[in-house]
């Protein structure tokens, strides 16, 4: 229903929404930042993993618009501010895959619209900290949601 931010640190910004709940009745939520992994399996891996939504470009797409496609697709969010954070390669030795990784800011979320090889994905919505820490014990191992992670963490807060 609302957000506002209560106080603004050097790491730190600290929110307060007014949200209604499912059941209708009213709510408040106080956190820092917060960021979307999905969780699923990866048939790649073998394993259930906790990853940044994302995925490939079609043929002649923008990655930025890509990023912004892929967001809604998984996880049913469109953002008002898109900023990449980095580019990197994935395994250049033995690929040439480059990957973009974007930061997503002013979120609106929605339904989410994944095709049949997305079904078993899980939004899942994590203080920044606690996202850090995940990366930091083995419970996010995937690298580009670990630079994502790390990187979003070093920046200025939103």
């Amino acid at each position: 229903m609302s957000s506002t931010v209560q106080y603004t640190g050097l790491r730190v910004v600290v929110r307060r929404d007014s949200v209604q709940r499912t059941d209708q009745s009213l709510g408040t939520y106080e956190y820092t930042g917060r960021i979307a992994l999905v969780e699923e399996n990866v048939y790649v891996c073998g394993q259930r993993m906790l990853l940044c939504p994302g995925g490939g470009c079609e043929p002649g797409e923008d990655p930025l618009a890509a990023s912004q496609r892929e967001l809604a697709e998984e996880a049913g969010v469109r953002a008002t501010e898109v900023e990449l954070l980095t580019t990197m390669w994935r395994m250049p030795a033995g690929a040439r895959t480059r990957e973009y990784l974007y930061l997503a800011r002013g979120l609106t979320i929605g339904e989410h619209h994944r095709d049949a090889s997305e079904a078993d994905m899980e939004l899942r919505w994590v203080a920044l900290e606690e996202a850090v820490a995940m990366c930091g014990d083995g419970r996010v191992t995937e690298a580009g949601t670990l630079a994502a992670v790390l990187l979003t963490a070093q920046r200025s807060p939103a």
